[in-house]
């Protein structure tokens, strides 16, 4: 099978490990771009002539109308990194190729840091830290740990499972809000369902958002839910700014009632006189939890090797999945 690579070196040393390019190597005529930079359309198509895979990552060409016309025996284009959203249309209509997203790995990126902020949001670190700098303070009043807390995931999504996951390692109580999850998906989640996102913020040591930016999600936590959240409760947002009345969130953040752990912004990145900036409460970072890594280029390798032995993706992405996904 032959199989070529858009990915530019620089970016495809962040994402595969030798042992994944040899194993990639291995399964078929494998064609890479030795550009450092991103490849143009046309020099896209040139490379991935007679491929019946094509691997592509942040910014590389992908199969757009120019690209699947020019190249008819593509049958997989596998995504080393996330939503594929942008590359379905009419040009896929008739034609056999399947868009594969390596959105789990990063998932599983994401989910790290939202742990590791967990932890630390509730054990008070980076305020006890930083009042470590101008004395001898002792252990912060409302120091929690994550056994006897309640954490509030909105959001059985990719990410939202993972961290479900790693946190049912630890004696904490889980509670999810998600319509599309029934009772039965919830107990096999191991976590307690509800429908009353208000009832969420206002019971949890920890809020945590993981929704897709879709039309039904934009502003999900707003100002209801910020006032709800008790105080002295972390709220994490590791999804997209446009699920957050920021405005809403500033006024609490303000009060110095609750810390923020904020990875994304609306706009992105804010402004540079933003309160997120500025408040001692927040931690604002440059989208950085789900960068390019390692996982990726594994479950890259791994989903060419399933395809090439006759099996599916472990992502693959279907039309009609578009308007509730990432």
């Amino acid at each position: 099978m032959r199989i070529g690579v858009v990915i530019p070196t620089k970016l495809r040393e962040q994402l595969f490990t030798s042992e994944d390019i040899e194993r990639l190597d291995a399964l078929g005529e494998v064609i890479w771009t030795d550009s450092p930079t991103h490849l143009t359309t046309a020099q896209a198509i040139a490379l991935l002539q007679g491929c019946e895979v094509g691997v592509g990552s942040w910014s590389t060409p992908s199969p757009n109308a120019e690209l699947v016309a020019a190249c008819p025996d593509l049958r997989l284009w596998e995504h080393a990194a996330g939503t594929v959203k942008s590359m379905f249309g009419d040009h896929l209509k008739g034609r056999d190729l399947m868009i594969a997203s390596c959105k789990g790995a990063i998932a599983d990126s994401v989910a790290e840091v939202v742990l590791g902020e967990i932890i630390l949001g509730l054990r008070r670190t980076y305020e006890n830290g930083e009042a470590n700098r101008k004395g001898v303070v002792g252990k912060p009043h409302n120091l929690k740990t994550l056994a006897g807390s309640t954490i509030g995931v909105i959001g059985a999504s990719e990410v939202g499972k993972r961290v479900i996951r790693l946190l049912r390692h630890f004696p904490c109580r889980i509670l999810l809000y998600d319509p599309f999850v029934s009772p039965e998906k919830a107990s096999e989640l191991g976590v307690i369902l509800t429908s009353d996102l208000l009832e969420l913020c206002r019971v949890s040591d920890v809020v945590t958002l993981h929704t897709p930016d879709l039309p039904a999600t934009y502003h999900i936590m707003s100002k209801e839910q910020f006032q709800a959240m008790k105080d002295d409760a972390v709220f994490i947002n590791s999804s997209r700014g446009r699920c957050v009345d920021e405005k809403a969130l500033i006024t609490e953040l303000e009060k110095e009632r609750i810390f923020a752990f904020l990875d994304v912004s609306d706009p992105e990145p804010t402004a540079i006189d933003s309160p997120l900036r500025l408040l001692p409460n927040v931690i604002y970072n440059s989208h950085i939890a789900g960068p390019p890594t390692v996982y990726i280029g594994k479950q890259a390798v791994d989903d060419v090797e399933a395809f090439v032995q006759g099996r599916a993706p472990s992502c693959v992405v279907q039309e009609e999945e578009l308007e509730r996904i990432a």
